[in-house]
């Protein structure tokens, strides 16, 4: 039995596997590589440097006459499509490692398990090549799944 390469992500990990036969011809998985995103961890105060309230409104400084519309807004702290756009970062990482380690590796087949809300966005990111290599693609996270289960996942 030829050793099966196993990649499972989400937004905050990465994990790639290759499967080892003993002895007796059982099969498990070994953690080859894994990396966990920090920043997304993060709240969105530490990421940016500005506080809510900090960039006060058009005549809040007293420019006086008929502009007094402005005063006392203040900036509400919008995030401004900051988490989308982290999430499409994330996205682009994760494919940028698949297709890093499947060519290094030179993989002729592999597994993938992403959940369901970024599972096609990361394939529509792979090369042409990575992409003809997969063989099995599950929308799940298996991410926080024992390592020990991770197989069971993928025969079928």
């Amino acid at each position: 039995m030829s050793s099966k390469l196993i990649i499972v992500a989400d937004l905050q990990r990465f994990k790639f596997f290759v499967t080892k036969v003993d002895p007796l011809g059982r099969e498990a998985v070994e953690l080859m590589e894994g990396s966990e995103s920090l920043d997304i961890h993060q709240r969105l105060s530490e990421k940016v440097s500005d506080q809510q309230g900090n960039f006060e409104g058009a005549g809040a400084s007293g420019t006086g006459g008929n502009h007094d519309i402005g005063v006392g807004a203040k900036g509400s702290g919008e995030d401004h499509n900051i988490r989308l756009e982290e999430e499409r970062r994330r996205i682009k990482d994760i494919a940028e490692q698949i297709n890093k380690t499947i060519e290094q590796q030179a993989v002729r087949s592999w597994y993938f398990a992403a959940p369901k809300a970024i599972n096609n966005k990361i394939v529509e990111l792979l090369n042409p090549a990575v992409k003809m290599t997969m063989i099995m693609n599950l929308h799940s996270d298996l991410t926080k799944i024992p390592d020990d289960q991770l197989l069971e996942h993928f025969i079928k």
